[in-house]
């Protein structure tokens, strides 16, 4: 690719003059001495830094939530309210986690974490130093670099390293231009979570600061159960950031696209350079409902025409996990075949190391044995005769390969073919020891065949264990079949988990939202999300005042008091009428 040329005549790392709540240039932290500022957003501040112990440039991130603290005048982080202070903590808690959690990975798509500590009254996470460009800086500076060619070998990197959080079981749900940085031998880098951002988001009901419009899809807006987040989440963000990478500004908003779909298709417009089917791939990443989506990094590699991902990938979690795994993804290649007739049985045959010796021996005189090999035919032909004279195997008998005589292995030249006589065999009466040693003993095929045999507790235990939705109909039947199986006790205290959220469940009000267009629900304050795709909240007992804004509209007000019914319904049109 040119990324290397393009991006190599870039300007140097620019740094920010920063603001009052950044560290000056010269302050030491352990090691690492501040020399620029490279960002500062609304909850974290990210500096250049020298390593002083191993001599190295990085990057450190600070947990800085500027609307809830400010910096104080011996460095350290003060909350600005005491009523902030639960929403400062659960954000602190949340950036260390994310330091935690991308410590484990050594991928080179993902950001590189070396530590992280806590000092100031606030964490510091030490990353990698990455000398490059964001993707959006790129689109907006350098929009010729931009091709199909470009972008499949960008995002084949990303969608990798995507693939590797999900074998662990991460989403990233904050992907974004500016969350993609492009160095300048063309490795693309994807970057932090912003999950103490979601964490304070979700506590200051700003939701609309959280999520990145045109890049989140609605299951995120919504926060429903009924539309759960996962690979396809990512996968709209992905194709909102491909989008933009080819029409330099990003796809409508996805709740407002629920009302009324404004986006034009890529695939419906000219865009010279690149292919349909790449333009079709993320047209389809880009659909509204989770459901209609690729809904696997696989799936949407092929959609793109992305070649296939690494077959390694490295990750600190050990070594032996990702031996397991190999073990694991290659049973199904592994048979133990039961011994049905001990005469198929055979030893190892005499050709090969014949042919060697008679190779050696050919270098050394140049000579072809003939008449050693006529004698060598001979008492082959012999031991053969002997065999149809005794008849044919008796049951339990073991065919072994009739041995040549020393001096004939010894001698016969590699140009010479060994006859088909030499492959009749003479019966024994007892198996030799090299022949058992080769054989697989019926005990061991038998114990294979068992050990093979699928277990039906535990297939019909794996089918409720994990399903969220079993019933208590379900688990009484499994513990009906099975009363003193193998997994009776944990059936056991599933059957009265489900219980008791069943019960848990009867005693909430199941708030049902009919808001035209669409509105951003608050119950006691607590923002729910938008509405749609949010179709129903689930009370608890007792009163709640329920709010619901529109820009542009009066908030729609109301009382709810759970407990006197199961359900109840709001009914709101916002309209200029």
């Amino acid at each position: 690719m040119n990324t290397e040329k393009v991006l190599a005549t870039a300007a140097p790392t620019a740094f920010h003059a920063g603001t009052e709540n950044c560290l000056a240039v010269g302050t030491r932290l352990n090691d690492f001495e501040i020399t620029g500022v490279l960002g500062e957003g609304g909850f974290g501040i990210v500096y250049l830094a020298f390593d002083h112990s191993l001599q190295r440039t990085v990057a450190i991130k600070e947990y800085m939530p500027g609307a809830l603290a400010g910096r104080s005048a011996d460095t350290s982080v003060t909350v600005r309210s005491e009523r902030h202070k639960a929403t400062f903590e659960a954000g602190l808690k949340s950036f260390i986690n994310e330091a935690r959690l991308l410590a484990q990975f050594d991928h080179p798509s993902l950001v590189k974490v070396y530590r992280f500590w806590e000092e100031n009254k606030t964490a510091y996470m030490v990353m990698r130093h990455y000398d490059g460009h964001t993707l959006k800086q790129i689109v907006n500076k350098r929009p010729k670099l931009v091709t199909e060619a470009w972008l499949r070998f960008i995002f084949k990197q990303i969608l990798e390293a995507l693939d590797t959080l999900y074998r662990s079981k991460i989403l990233h749900r904050d992907i974004s231009p500016d969350n993609i940085i492009v160095q300048k031998n063309g490795v693309a880098v994807l970057l932090d979570f912003g999950s103490a951002r979601q964490i304070i988001g979700d506590m200051t009901q700003g939701m609309t600061v959280i999520l990145k419009p045109g890049y989140a899809p609605i299951e995120q807006y919504a926060d429903d159960v009924e539309m759960p987040q996962g690979s396809w989440t990512d996968i709209y963000a992905l194709a909102a950031v491909m989008y933009f990478a080819i029409m330099k500004s990003p796809p409508p908003i996805s709740v407002g696209r629920v009302v009324k779909d404004t986006m034009m298709p890529l695939q419906d417009g000219e865009h010279a350079g690149f292919s349909s089917k790449f333009l079709k791939g993320i047209d389809l990443a880009l659909a509204i409902q989770p459901g209609d989506r690729p809904q696997s990094m696989e799936e949407f590699r092929q959609l793109l025409g992305i070649s296939s991902f690494a077959s390694v990938r490295k990750s600190r979690k050990g070594r032996e996990e990702h031996t397991a795994g190999i073990q694991a993804e290659g049973l199904d290649q592994i048979h133990v075949l039961p011994v049905k007739d001990s005469s198929a049985v055979k030893t190892h045959r005499p050709e090969t190391r014949t042919a060697e010796a008679g190779a050696s021996v050919q270098a050394k005189s140049g000579k072809l044995l003939l008449p050693m090999l006529v004698v060598a035919a001979g008492l082959v032909l012999v031991i053969a005769y002997l065999a149809s004279r005794q008849g044919a195997n008796k049951p339990g008998q073991t065919l072994l390969a009739a041995p040549a005589p020393a001096s004939t292995v010894a001698s016969v030249p590699q140009s010479v073919p060994t006859p088909a006589s030499a492959a009749v065999a003479a019966p024994v009466e007892k198996p030799a020891v090299a022949a058992a040693s080769n054989a697989v003993p019926a005990s061991v095929a038998t114990a294979a065949a068992v050990a093979d045999k699928p277990d039906p507790e535990k297939l019909a235990w794996d089918k409720l264990k994990d399903d969220n939705t079993v019933t208590l109909e379900a688990l009484n039947a499994f513990l009906q079949q099975y009363p003193q199986g193998k997994f009776t006790d944990v059936a056991q205290a599933r059957l009265k988990e489900v219980k008791a959220a069943k019960a848990l469940a009867a005693s909430k009000l199941n708030l049902k939202l009919a808001i035209k267009p669409w509105g951003t629900v608050f119950v006691d304050g607590v923002q729910q999300g938008a509405s749609p795709p949010l179709k129903h909240l689930s009370l608890a007992a007792g009163k709640h005042k329920i709010r619901v804004t529109n820009p542009g509209f009066p908030d729609f007000i109301t009382e709810i008091e759970a407990g006197k019914s199961n359900t109840a319904t709001i009914e709101h049109e916002f309209t200029n009428k």
